[in-house]
């Protein structure tokens, strides 16, 4: 299956529902969060090898261009208002053997932490660079189905319709799970 973005749109601040703040017409280019694992090399003593060791996923970061001045966009820059720190973007995503167009949806909370006005030149359009930082909740969906789904606040980390985090949450009793924490029983002290 070949899936190809062909056309994207961006509504920042907690504004998707208002169709006059869409940014279809001056979106020049989005890309969305890496997931990255970090890991670390692994030196056993007695091994002629090392290993990697995955410790942490990076933080996530999403990064945006837009045409011409929109000070709409720029305004949120080190806002702490709740609905200025919501970002959705959406997608028209083809299906190249059928010809079918999917929407992706993608919704980011997390802080403008970057706009960064490129040089103006004669004869040149000049375009922000933008850049969504401190994010604490991502979710990405391809034609209704959910690819991933992540809150800090719930230590919720879902890929691909499985829970990565439940069995953490579960030993941790962070409260995040319906699952019953482990008890061992039968141990004395």
């Amino acid at each position: 299956m070949l899936l190809t973005m062909e056309k994207a749109n961006l509504f920042c601040g907690k504004t998707a529902a208002d169709e006059a703040n869409s940014n279809h017409l001056i979106l020049a280019e989005m890309k969305l969060p890496m997931m990255d694992e970090q890991y670390v090399d692994h030196r056993a003593g007695g091994a002629p090898l090392a290993i990697e060791v995955d410790t942490i996923v990076a933080r996530l970061e999403s990064t945006f261009v837009l045409a011409g001045w929109t000070p709409q966009v720029a305004e949120l820059f080190y806002s702490w208002a709740a609905d200025d720190n919501w970002f959705t973007a959406y997608g028209l995503v083809r299906d190249r053997a059928t010809g079918d167009a999917l929407q992706a949806v993608a919704l980011l909370r997390g802080r403008l932490g970057r706009a960064d006005p490129v040089n103006w030149r004669n004869g040149e359009l000049q375009h922000w660079n933008y850049s969504i930082r401190g994010i604490v909740h991502y979710e990405l969906v391809l034609a209704d189905e959910p690819v991933y789904f992540w809150d800090f606040y719930t230590n919720t980390f879902i890929v691909g319709g499985v829970d990565r985090n439940a069995q953490i949450n579960a030993a941790l009793v962070t409260g995040a799970t319906n699952a019953a924490p482990v008890i061992i029983t039968g141990v004395t002290a």
